[in-house]
């Protein structure tokens, strides 16, 4: 679970224009402190400016409504929390809609508890954050949310290609259950361009430039890099087996006409399985064992791992000396799938779903479109850039990595619905799929052992979606 815990900090990613996360100011776990509402954290102004850039971005006929207040039941805040900056689509739902968001807060453990207390009182909220990919469709089905459609087009040009096409993945009995508003790296391979230099490596940003960042080249740089006996390894970090699955185009599990469909049994598992456990075999990942299954980020700006793959939010913090200083810290996207048709990548959402019985749906609608518009416009993407230089000291070679990633994720955003699905079918997926790359276990035995009874509960889930929605 750790991994899909972080996507907290992730949102700050996925927004592209700066929207501040709070996880770490989550309220108790009991439902009382998730019913309560509180103030929100007076937002940091943007500057005159940015205000006015904002002011001229068009919104069409239903500008300047008094859309009202929306309630967000979440563990982090839409709001930005102190000294932090204020969003692009926050400045426009206030000033284009009249509008506000009430944060009432939750704890990820508690989250969905919370909600069906306050669904189930007749209390509902309006908005709940869908980016960790666990709301769908295990929870519509259990009628926690609404479909959109009444409240949103998902035919119109606000949406993105990639956020369209993971939109439509999100629909049961013909209506969209999840709002995704972008796309962006779902994880990348963070490095240490000083390390890679003195190791006689090649640049990954060159090798992506000249199209040659694949599998193939990423493994002999873990390759010529690593030296076990010293402590040397290729890649650490929590983000890099389901992830460099979707480099294949093919998730775990998806959402295919309304319908669930596992992948564990598909070729393109097999091989991106059985190319990690022969990176297992060269001893190329940290042993995490040694290491008390902890994470060692630090190690890469000390020049002992070699490629810390992450989700992007991880260059969203203040103080990046975790991976070295100013100017030697790079990122580029996952390496492509050799044998793949086209350049996949894990797609990292910025996704929301609508409360049953949400008492402001329109209100909803319109922060969706807010944010629709945050993302397509330019000056949404100006914004965010400056604030990445300013607040997180990238450089322009990050913020031209920060883009090419994008528009390369855009392209083909693949995510995976295997958390969705239900608890039972979680567990015995998310450590299994890792068993090669952490435990050098070969895939077609981790394949038999469990495909079976996945197999069971996908058809009763399946069964269950045709009863209900058609």
């Amino acid at each position: 679970m750790k991994n899909i815990k972080r996507t907290a900090a992730m949102l700050a990613a996925i927004a592209v224009i700066g929207t501040a996360c709070s996880s770490a100011n989550t309220a108790s776990t009991d439902t009382t402190a998730a019913t309560t509402t509180t103030a929100a954290t007076e937002p940091k102004v943007l500057n005159e400016e940015d205000a006015k850039a904002v002011g001229e971005i068009d919104m069409g006929e239903e500008e300047n409504t008094n859309v009202g207040t929306v309630k967000w039941l979440s563990f982090w805040d839409l709001n930005p929390a102190n000294g932090k900056p204020k969003s692009v689509e926050l400045e426009l739902f206030e000033t284009k809609y009249g509008g506000k968001i009430e944060y009432i807060p939750t704890t990820y453990e508690t989250r969905y508890s919370d909600l069906s207390v306050q669904v189930l009182g007749g209390t509902s909220p309006d908005l709940f954050p869908a980016a960790d990919l666990d709301t769908f469709p295990g929870k519509a089905i259990a009628g926690m949310f609404d479909p959109f459609d009444d409240y949103l087009d998902f035919n119109t040009d606000e949406w993105t290609v990639g956020a369209k096409k993971l939109s439509d993945m999100h629909m049961l009995g013909g209506k969209h259950y999840v709002s995704v508003v972008s796309t962006d790296a779902g994880c990348v391979m963070i490095y240490n361009r000083k390390v890679v230099e003195e190791n006689g490596l090649e640049d990954p940003a060159d090798l992506l430039e000249q199209g040659k960042w694949d599998w193939n080249t990423f493994k002999q740089m873990c390759m010529d890099f690593s030296d076990p006996d010293n402590g040397k390894y290729g890649f650490d970090g929590w983000w890099f087996e389901i992830n460099f699955l979707l480099t294949t185009g093919t998730p775990v599990m998806d959402v295919r006409d309304g319908r669930i469909v596992s992948h564990l049994m598909s070729d393109e598992m097999e091989r991106a399985e059985n190319f990690m456990l022969d990176l297992n075999r060269n001893q190329l990942p940290l042993p995490k064992a040694e290491f008390s299954w902890v994470e060692q980020p630090q190690r890469v700006s000390e020049g002992l791992t070699l490629f810390y793959p992450c989700g992007i939010w991880a260059l969203y913090e203040t103080d990046l000396s975790n991976f070295g200083e100013q100017g030697d810290i790079m990122f580029v996207p996952m390496p492509r799938d050799p044998s793949a048709d086209a350049y996949y990548l894990p797609s990292g959402v910025d996704a929301y779903a609508l409360c049953k019985a949400a008492p402001n749906p329109e209100g909803a609608a319109a922060f969706m479109r807010c944010k629709l518009a945050a993302v397509k416009d330019p000056t949404g993407q100006e914004i965010a850039e400056k604030q990445y230089r300013e607040d997180y000291g990238w450089t322009d070679d990050m913020v031209d990595m920060w883009y090419k990633t994008k528009e390369l994720t855009n392209e083909n955003p693949v995510i995976d619905f295997y958390a969705g699905v239900s608890s039972d079918v979680y567990d015995l997926v998310h450590n299994p799929i890792k068993d090669a790359s952490y435990n050098g276990k070969e895939w077609s035995t981790t394949r038999d052992e469990i495909s079976g009874a996945v197999d069971g509960l996908i058809s009763e889930i399946n069964d269950q979606i045709a009863e209900n929605f058609g």
